[in-house]
């Protein structure tokens, strides 16, 4: 099984159980998606031969991003690879940031799965 993921390393605050890279500030979050999708494009010949089965967001708390945001990283994986009928599309998210909007277009969004973190305990 081939997979693609996804570090979005933005966070609303310092968790102090976290050991992973991340930033409080969203004031380069356009640059990180752009930056992600130049790498996704530049590596597709690595993985020419592989069907991509699942899309992982993870981080971070990639629940910051909107559809939008997460739609064009979608389509960017879909332009590039050789991707599964129906990928398994998986966002971490923080329970603060699935308000009922946000849940209602996840359901219309090509993502599949959620992995709620840990504040949920």
């Amino acid at each position: 099984m081939s997979g693609i993921y996804i570090h979005i390393p933005f966070c609303k605050q310092a968790c102090y159980y976290c050991d992973f890279h991340f930033s409080t500030s969203l004031k380069k979050k356009d640059q990180l998606i752009s930056a992600l999708a130049k790498e996704l494009q530049l590596r597709k010949d690595e993985f020419k031969n592989t069907t991509v089965e699942t899309i992982y967001f993870g981080g971070g708390t990639p629940s910051l991003l909107s559809i939008e945001e997460l739609q064009f990283l979608i389509d960017t994986v879909h332009k590039n690879y050789s991707v599964a009928t129906s990928p398994e599309i998986t966002l971490e998210a923080n329970p603060d940031d699935l308000f009922e909007e946000k849940i209602i277009e996840l359901s219309q969004s090509p993502i599949n799965r959620l992995s709620i973190g840990i504040q949920s305990f």
